[in-house]
């Protein structure tokens, strides 16, 4: 059941379930030494519509590889009766469609970082490129909810080097794209031509 407010619950930490498709490269050693330092002060969000987290997969990663690795449980994360972590996950708020939901997820990445002269460049070097494009490739209406790159940074990065212009289905990922040219290469790509 979606709500319109937020609710922040323990969930044990084999439970909070990481959105398998997340293309964000994580540091997870440096997730791991600041979780340390500062606790665990920085929940992760469950999105309904997505049936995973929509943001937090890298600390709840990090919190996953320090429970193995035998470490004591860091402020913020709870310790239940049969010695499980439990993370502090947001409910709540969830988006209207899988679509606004992968959006989201990129967008909460990204604007955290907009605002000084980091550009579209800057902004792809958090992400595995193959796998943006990919999970944009599989949910396309995402890009109509991405607030984080504008419409000729998109059509870059989905018509780049590793763009495949025809899905497993045989059809066409461009039917809604215009022609853009290649900053690097200065070749156009045309929608609906290789």
């Amino acid at each position: 059941m979606t709500t319109d407010q937020l609710e922040l619950r323990y969930v044990p930490l084999p439970q909070a379930q990481r959105w398998d498709d997340n293309p964000k490269h994580h540091d997870l050693d440096r997730l791991i030494v600041s979780i340390e330092t500062h606790g665990f002060g920085d929940p992760a969000k469950f999105d309904a519509t997505l049936g995973a987290l929509v943001y937090g997969n890298g600390r709840t990663e990090a919190l996953e590889r320090m429970r193995r690795a035998g470490k004591e449980p860091p402020r913020g994360i709870a310790v239940l009766d049969d010695g499980e972590w439990a993370v502090p996950v947001i409910f709540g708020v969830d988006a209207e469609s899988k679509a606004a939901a992968v959006a989201f997820a990129i967008d909460h990445n990204n604007l955290t970082l907009l605002g000084g002269d980091l550009g579209f460049a800057d902004l792809l070097q958090i992400w595995d490129e193959p796998g943006l494009q990919a999970v944009l490739h599989a949910t396309p209406d995402a890009t109509d909810y991405l607030a984080s790159f504008d419409r000729g940074e998109l059509d870059a990065l989905l018509t780049g080097p590793n763009f495949e212009p025809v899905s497993a289905d045989g059809q066409s990922r461009l039917d809604r794209k215009k022609d853009v040219t290649c900053p690097e290469c200065g070749h156009t790509f045309v929608p609906g031509k290789a």
